[in-house]
């Protein structure tokens, strides 16, 4: 019982299709919870930014399901009630009280089924207008999605005990679960796609990275093949008509994948030795096009059939070009298809647009896109690591890297931190040294420009921490820095400025500090009730700080002139960090329903204005995505704690402004991580370095580019670079404003050297192009075949005369004769 026999389609697998192939730019709706996602012939409908559905004077829709048989049926389903229309008339035909989020149709569409978020289920016979059989399939108040498998058969999708579980149950029997497949803990609402011709089952779930490949057994069973990676979050999957699909190369599905701000064709291909011929057994007839009965006659009480078409090409073209007899069997439906399917000539207006989008996607793609995370050997690494803290404040980042030193915090109370010095990697038991402050330490950074290695350490206490270390043997307190009347909760160095340090409070108390002379230079109120969650200095203006609140409010401060520019970003913020490039601003924030989302701004240098460009969801999950970035390249890396991908995105000033790269998918969970500053080497296209803290130890991770030709400078990624290996000004030189704020700028590239631009492209040609040139001077094979021929041909003409034979005398026709 429940045995799964072998199946052809178990080496599906998804192709990975070029960029070219992905439409981008699009903006989708995050208050879509069913369905956000459609697909046609030739076109794609997806839940639009400030989309919303109204059916028939309905108010707001759950979900609409067409009749898979009868036409012009749709069925709604609403906050109250189950409704069904016909839409050629605008007429309602039936109406039931019913609380329902989703609805579905069986295949012959004979039955629906609906069900709630409480977790009722129930099987309905519109017709009749009566329940059949309900059961309770989940209790955790959340929206169960489902879909039928074939006309006695369901699989539902629902959380039980906070995991997602998808269970398959016969139509007799509700309560009795024929197969169920658990995969874990997750926010997101898990989702199904069913395909009945070849029983293929897709399984996901919204603000996930990937995907399962399931098959359906005649009884019922569910088998996973396969796992999907996906490089973005996915909204919302379609399945495309069977009659799109490119059937000659394997092609038995296509997913139509919807990301935040892009939709991706996904082809599943079954691997054959050869593709020259039709493989029939992977492509059953399917459903055509032609409804098998009007919405009246359904309703009636009459069932109709939709007929049956073939997908193998050869009996198209045989319609087409009228080989086929008229009276041959589906002809009639073939001939229905083709008129379906033909493609028609776009007019010339079409066609620029065609090649402006095609332009827009040539233009938009990245140099960094095919970036990659190598995980370094363990002798760069640090190892033994004890008492590491893996649950600390939100607000803090867990792990600074400083000039020698990186810290973390240590388990335990007493307000300890542990520090670990760079120059000891490889080893298997890391010297750490402890440092203990009053208060838990909430905040805390290194100074950039110190040479005696100063670290700031802000806590609940609300006083600040200034530590000296000097070696691995001792930590001297400098001084205590007060001012503030609350707990800690931001804290940031300047990039430019030696010694000046910005922290802010609960209250929204903002303190500008000399550390040097542990001076208070500057105090701001920022006015916020509700608290700043983010901040961040400008490195190219020097004077200007950006502040996040929990409302969802971008604030730049100027600190010369005490102005204030706002802008609201419309969502509410629990949790945030925020950078800060020479053109751009970027926040990565944890929102309401543990919602992750990534924000980029720009702030205008002639008015100071901030205007926000776009935005880029990241997900559902518990923990903040920490931000790293590259003020040159505008280049992000975000991590969330306990999680192992590390996800790079590009930023631009003009559209596409977000551009997601190649995930990492890392080896083990990450609960912190830190940059390391001006430690890339250049000539190996190195783009960022990063150490992982782990559980006991700490990892180093190098990002880069690959590229074939090392020895030139890939001027294309690495250009003019701002310079702050040293300090621009004094905190004394800024807070009098004695000297001009100017940021240097330097070529990164090492004397004799040459660019990578201002080498020709044929200059030093591989093997592989070499061979490539030696072949063009050859003749193709129709141009070698035609001479061939031609030559035999003129050889004839002049060889021509009479045959050896004909000249030879036979004998007479009397000798044949017996």
């Amino acid at each position: 019982m429940g045995r799964f026999s072998a199946s052809k389609y178990k080496n599906a697998s998804s192709k990975k299709l070029k960029k070219e192939e992905t439409t981008f730019g699009i903006r989708i709706n995050e208050l879509c919870q069913n369905d956000p996602i459609a697909c046609g012939v030739d076109k794609v409908v997806f839940a639009g930014e400030a989309a919303s559905l109204g059916v028939l004077g309905v108010g707001e829709v759950h979900m609409a399901r067409f009749h898979p048989v009868a036409e012009n049926l749709v069925l709604v389903a609403d906050h109250t009630h189950v409704r069904l229309f016909d839409i050629s008339t605008q007429k309602q035909l039936h109406s039931e009280e019913r609380s329902s989020s989703t609805v579905s149709w069986s295949y012959h569409g004979s039955l629906a089924c609906s069900a709630n978020k409480d977790g009722k289920v129930s099987i309905l016979d519109i017709r009749c207008k009566k329940s059949v059989a309900s059961a309770t399939m989940f209790d955790s108040g959340k929206d169960v999605v489902h879909e039928w498998l074939g006309i006695d058969k369901l699989v539902f999708a629902g959380y039980k005990n906070r995991d997602r579980v998808y269970q398959t149950v016969d139509v007799s029997n509700l309560s009795k679960i024929i197969s169920k497949v658990q995969v874990g803990a997750g926010s997101g609402v898990p989702h199904v796609k069913y395909d009945h011709d070849t029983r293929m089952l897709f399984l996901y779930a919204k603000g996930d990275h990937g995907f399962s490949y399931c098959e359906v057994g005649n009884e019922g069973t569910i088998k996973e093949n396969s796992k999907e990676h996906c490089n973005d979050v996915i909204k919302g999957i379609a399945l495309a008509p069977k009659s799109i699909l490119n059937v000659m190369t394997g092609e038995v599905n296509r997913l139509m994948i919807l990301h935040q701000t892009s939709v991706s064709p996904t082809p599943f291909i079954v691997p054959r030795r050869s593709y020259v011929d039709f493989h029939a057994d992977l492509f059953p007839e399917t459903r055509g096009p032609v409804p098998g009965v009007d919405a009246e006659g359904w309703w009636n009480g009459k069932d109709g059939y939709r007929e049956l078409i073939s997908l193998d090409p050869s009996a198209r073209s045989r319609q087409t070009n009228g080989q086929s007899s008229d009276s041959a069997e589906g002809g009639d439906n073939i001939t229905k298809v083709e008129e379906e399917t033909t493609t028609t000539v776009p007019e010339p207006e079409e066609n620029e647009k065609h090649k402006a989008v095609i332009s827009h996607l040539t233009t938009g793609q990245s140099v960094l896109r095919n970036i990659q995370g190598v995980l370094a050997h363990r002798d760069f690494h640090y190892h033994g690591l004890k008492n590491v803290q893996t649950v600390f404040p939100p607000e803090s980042n867990g792990f600074q890297i400083g000039r020698r030193y990186g810290v973390h915090h240590l388990t335990g109370s007493g307000g300890r931190l542990g520090v670990i010095q760079l120059e000891n990697k490889g080893q298997n038991n890391t010297p750490q040294l402890e440092i203990v402050n009053v208060g838990s330490p909430v905040v805390f950074e290194w100074d950039p420009f110190c040479e005696d290695d100063v670290l700031a350490v802000g806590g609940d206490c609300s006083t600040i921490n200034l530590w000296k270390i000097s070696n691995m043997t001792a930590a001297t307190l400098l001084g205590t820095l007060k001012g503030h009347s609350s707990k800690l909760c931001l804290m940031s160095y300047h990039p430019g400025v030696a010694g000046l340090l910005a922290t802010c409070d609960t209250t929204g108390t903002l303190i500008l500090w000399d550390t040097n002379t542990q001076a208070r230079l500057k105090t701001y109120d920022i006015g916020c009730e509700s608290g700043c969650v983010a901040m961040c200095w400008d490195p190219t203006d020097g004077y200007v700080i950006y502040l996040a609140q929990r409302s969802g409010k971008i604030i730049a401060l100027n600190c010369r002139t005490d102005t204030r520019k706002v802008v609201d970003i419309k969502t509410e913020i629990r949790h945030a960090r925020m950078k800060a490039s020479r053109d751009l601003l970027v926040i990565s924030l944890h929102g309401q329903r543990n919602a992750r989302s990534l924000y980029t701004l720009t702030l205008s240098r002639d008015n100071q204005d901030l205007v926000m460009l776009s935005s880029h969801n990241l997900g559902i999950g518990t923990a903040l995505h920490a931000l790293f970035l590259d003020v040159d390249l505008n280049l992000a890396c975000c991590v969330a704690r306990g999680e192992e991908t590390i996800l790079p995105f590009e930023f631009r000033t003009e559209a596409p402004y977000i551009m997601p790269l190649a995930v990492y998918q890392g080896q083990g969970t990450q609960y912190a991580c830190a940059q390391i500053s001006n430690s890339c080497n250049k000539m190996e296209v190195e783009v960022m370095k990063l150490y992982k803290l782990c559980k006991d130890s700490v990892q180093l991770i190098t990002m880069h580019v690959p590229r074939l030709r090392k020895e030139y400078f890939q001027d294309d990624i690495f250009k003019t670079m701002l310079d702050f290996s040293s300090p621009i000004l004094t905190s004394t030189e800024w807070s009098a404003e004695s000297k001009p704020y100017s940021v240097r700028t330097v070529d990164p590239c090492p004397e004799d050297v040459k660019k990578v631009s201002s080498v020709e492209v044929v200059k030093k040609g591989s093997q592989h192009s070499k061979i490539q040139q030696e072949h063009l001077k050859y003749k193709s094979n129709e141009a070698q075949r035609d001479e061939l021929f031609n030559s035999f041909a003129e050889q004839i003409q002049r060889d021509a005369g009479p045959l050896e034979q004909d000249l030879m005398e036979g004998c007479e026709d009397e000798e044949w004769s017996d």
